[in-house]
């Protein structure tokens, strides 16, 4: 698993997550995106376009994240992700913690809202 933060306006970051979210992925990437996501303050785009599957771990790393944004009082959107993955966030409840838009500018509009 791979990640990129782009800061995409005042205030928003877009967090580009890419390959499989199971142990061993989670594992080398947790620690450094947690603190990225800390240090860069403000509200953030998910976009998990790139995640064919979604483990666990994955799924703890998604809570730990929206917990650090919510500590600082901004807000966290999933966009982009797959139908597979989708069920199991739907399945989860985990869209009551992260909602999820169909696109970017649907998140930004519900990190607005």
């Amino acid at each position: 698993m791979q990640f990129e933060i782009i800061a995409i306006e005042a205030g928003v970051s877009r967090v580009v997550l890419s390959g499989r979210a199971d142990a061993a992925a989670v594992d080398g990437v947790e620690a450094a995106l947690n603190a990225q996501i800390h240090a860069s303050g403000g509200h953030v785009v998910l976009d998990l376009a790139g995640v064919p599957f979604m483990g666990s771990l994955g799924i703890r790393l998604l809570i730990s994240l929206a917990r650090t944004v919510a500590r600082r009082s901004a807000r966290i959107a999933m966009t982009g992700v797959q139908p597979q993955v989708l069920e199991v966030f739907e399945t989860m409840a985990l869209l009551d913690l992260i909602p999820h838009a169909p696109d970017h500018e649907a998140a930004l509009a519900l990190l607005a809202g």
